[in-house]
């Protein structure tokens, strides 16, 4: 099968059929971009990023604007900007290979709200975030925000759970968890 043939050659099946240790991590995430999130794992594309950091680095896999022709994203500098690159580098292969299978390609990362995800993940209130965010062309909602955050929840809780524990996406996942958990965010239910 086509699909077993992209795992195999990725690193997740064993040549007999048995699941290796990172098919066996892959089979834990749970998110439309499953495949990419496990090789952004694998390659340690987030080890070196702190809280905020990775909440940016990350947010692309969830998010999706709703607009076309939206501002391009405002982007924070350093090690978030090396890990989106790498992330939208390893989307690309992973395209490719899809492509040459003839398979259901996987979604290209949005970088539409790592900006805000890593500026509220710093600290910053909601109206400094928003506005922020208005003022380099990306609107975005209240509402909009805390559903988007809620959903990068979702993946930074599942990455502290199947990332190898003690590794430094574990923890920094979860410390993340409690950066984007706060405010409206954490008062709007429980994710």
């Amino acid at each position: 099968d086509r699909v077993c043939a992209l795992l195999a050659d990725r690193g997740y099946l064993a040549p007999g059929g048995g699941v290796t240790p990172a098919g066996a991590q892959l089979a834990r995430i749970w998110t439309e971009s499953d495949l990419l999130v496990a090789e952004c794992l694998r390659t340690g594309v987030w080890d070196a990023l702190s809280p905020s950091e990775l909440a940016a680095a990350v947010s692309p896999l969830v998010y999706e604007s709703r607009r076309e022709g939206e501002a391009p994203a405002r982007l924070p500098e350093g090690p978030v900007r090396d890990a989106l690159t790498a992330t939208l580098r390893l989307w690309s292969e992973l395209e490719d290979e899809e492509k040459a299978r003839d398979l259901e390609l996987t979604r290209e990362p949005d970088l539409g709200f790592a900006w805000p995800a890593y500026r509220w993940a710093g600290g910053e209130s909601l109206d400094r975030v928003l506005s922020t965010s208005a003022a380099a062309g990306q609107e975005l909602s209240a509402g909009d925000f805390v559903r988007w955050s809620k959903q990068l929840l979702d993946l930074l809780d599942q990455l502290a759970a199947v990332a190898t524990p003690g590794s430094p996406v574990a923890r920094t996942a979860r410390e993340a968890v409690a950066a984007v958990r706060r405010g409206v965010v954490a008062s709007s239910g429980s994710v």
